[in-house]
C-alpha cells in the first residue's frame, strides 16, 4: 500500500491535522501556538480531501513545564520536546510504529530537539484497541521507559461543557483565577516514555545518558480501579442489549 508521510507546513494542512485530532483523540487538538510540529500519514491522492485521506497524525511541541523537562534531561531540559498528540483511524498493521519512527527522525533534524518525551494515560482506554492505554506503541519504537508520573494535580477545568487548559501561552492560570462554576479536572498517573533524537553519534550519547538516568524504572501494568469500573459498566451495557452474550461467557 502506497502510504506516504507528510510534514504539515501550510495552514490548510495543519488545520486538517487539528480536525483529525478532534475526531480521533479524546483529548482534542492540543496546543496551536508556539513551536508546534505537525505530521500525518496519508493515502495517495484519489480525489478525496487531505483530511479524508489521513490515516494517522502526530503533533509535537515543547514539554509543558520546565520541571517536567528537567526530569528527562536535567540541565539539558530546554532541548526536551513532547509528542503531545497521536491519533489514528484504522491504520494498517505496523503503520503506527513506522510513522512514529519517521516523525522522530524528522524532529531530530532540528538542532534544538535532543529528546522527545510522551505520556501514556494509564487510566484511559486506547481508542485503537479498546484496551487499557499503557504505551505499547512507544515501547515498539524503542522508547526508554521513565516510570509513572504522579497524578492528582489540577491540569485543566471544565466550563460550559468545554475542557480548557490552565496554561495560556506563557502564563499559567492559578485556581483563584478560575470562575466559581468551573469544574476542576485532575490528572491521572501516567506512564512516561522518552526517545533520544538527532544525528547518529549524538543520539548514541544522548540515549546512553537517558538510560543511565532512567535505569531504576521498569515497566509494570498499573492497576486502575476507575478503569476497571469503566470496563465492568461497558460489559453490563453489552449484556443488557444481548442477554445471550452472558451465556456465551460461561
Amino acid at each position: 500500500m502506497n502510504i506516504s508521510f507528510l510534514k504539515a507546513q501550510t495552514a490548510e494542512q495543519q488545520q486538517a491535522v487539528n480536525v483529525f485530532l478532534e475526531r480521533h483523540n479524546q483529548r482534542g487538538r492540543g496546543s496551536t501556538k508556539g513551536y508546534v510540529a505537525y505530521f500525518a500519514a496519508i493515502y495517495p491522492p484519489d480525489g478525496r480531501t487531505l483530511l479524508e485521506r489521513m490515516i494517522a497524525v502526530a503533533k509535537f511541541c515543547p514539554l509543558h513545564t520546565p520541571a517536567a523537562a528537567r526530569f528527562f534531561a536535567g540541565e539539558a531540559w530546554r532541548h526536551v520536546y513532547g509528542l503531545q498528540r497521536l491519533a489514528a483511524n484504522h491504520p494498517p498493521e505496523n503503520l503506527l510504529s513506522r510513522f512514529v519512527g519517521w516523525c522522530l527522525r524528522e524532529m531530530g533534524r532540528d538542532g534544538k530537539v535532543w529528546y522527545v518525551a510522551t505520556y501514556a494515560d494509564a487510566g484511559s482506554l486506547d481508542t485503537r484497541t479498546g484496551r487499557p492505554h499503557s504505551g505499547g506503541i512507544y515501547r515498539a519504537t524503542n522508547a526508554v521507559y521513565c516510570g509513572m508520573s504522579q497524578g492528582g494535580h489540577v491540569e485543566a477545568y471544565l466550563l460550559a461543557g468545554q475542557r480548557r487548559s490552565l496554561r495560556r501561552g506563557p502564563k499559567t492560570l492559578r485556581l483563584r483565577d478560575l470562575p466559581p462554576e468551573a469544574r476542576l479536572i485532575r490528572s491521572q498517573a501516567k506512564h512516561r516514555y522518552c526517545w533520544a533524537v538527532g544525528p547518529p553519534l549524538k543520539r548514541v550519547f544522548r540515549l546512553r545518558h537517558l538510560k543511565h538516568r532512567m535505569q531504576r524504572f521498569q515497566f509494570e501494568p498499573v492497576y486502575q480501579p476507575r478503569l476497571l469500573c469503566t470496563l465492568i459498566n461497558q460489559l453490563r451495557r453489552v449484556i443488557r442489549k444481548d442477554p445471550d452474550y452472558a451465556q456465551s461467557l460461561d
